[in-house]
């Protein structure tokens, strides 16, 4: 065999052994705190909104 020959056959080896492999997905790292985070961004508004009403009635009650 000739040079380029060998090359060819080595190359085309190693990119016929670059297929999709049947290795499950990576896990979801810290899914659980990004839950978490996400649910209290959702009631932060709820949450400020209730504490400047709040505010809102105890100067009143001061005045």
């Amino acid at each position: 065999m000739t040079y380029p020959t060998v090359v060819l056959m080595c190359a085309s080896l190693l990119l016929g052994a670059c297929g999709q492999s049947d290795n499950p997905p990576a896990p979801k790292l810290f899914k659980d705190q990004r839950d978490v985070l996400d649910k209290a961004k959702t009631v932060d508004p709820a949450m400020q909104k209730q504490d400047e009403e709040q505010r809102k009635a105890i100067e009143q009650q001061t005045k």
